[in-house]
């Protein structure tokens, strides 16, 4: 009994080790902006150039950009790019939908949307660029409605979706600096 009880007590010890390195070693899961110079605090997006045919697209993207930052960044939105210390610049290139599976009647039943951004993060006052990337692309996947009424609908929702989790990714990557 009392070498069992060592033995538990050994792999506690153990366990807690790995558990004081695993976090104990300045590994974060979320990007903060710490390769961003200190002295930019203030972000302006500027609103998006949009390629594409799908109108009101671009709002979509910027607003997911802006909420990005509001939520998730030591950095602070601002409403005009004068009082900016650093501008988020951005092209949509391309917006694809296509279809991924048919019902029995052959009418599309789901659907996949990709876009294609161009991004700039770049300094305000002398131009610097801090972070650029010509092909941030992103996908989702969504079903559509065999009421026809509903399809501008569940575009609008499936666009909105792709919009936030393709501005995730791109901050993700401007924060961490790749």
């Amino acid at each position: 009994m009392e070498k069992q009880n060592r033995r538990l007590s050994f792999q506690i010890a153990i366990i807690c080790l790995f558990a004081s390195f695993l976090f104990g070693c300045g590994y974060s899961f979320a990007p903060k902006g710490e390769n961003i110079d200190n002295r930019i605090q203030k972000v302006y997006v500027q609103y998006f150039d949009n390629n594409t045919a799908q109108a009101e697209i671009e709002n979509y993207v910027r607003t997911a950009f802006i909420n990005q930052f509001i939520q998730n960044s030591r950095l602070k939105i601002v409403e005009s790019a004068e009082a900016a210390d650093a501008i988020v610049k951005g092209k949509i290139l391309n917006l694809n939908t296509s279809p991924l599976a048919y019902g029995s009647n052959s009418l599309t039943v789901e659907e996949r949307a990709t876009i294609i951004l161009e991004l700039t993060f770049q300094e305000n006052e002398s131009g610097k660029i801090i972070w650029s990337s010509k092909n941030i692309t992103g996908t989702v996947d969504y079903t559509v409605s065999n009421d026809i009424n509903l399809l501008p609908a569940t575009r609008k929702n499936a666009f909105v979706k792709l919009a936030n989790d393709t501005a995730e990714k791109a901050f993700n990557l401007i924060m961490s600096g790749f």
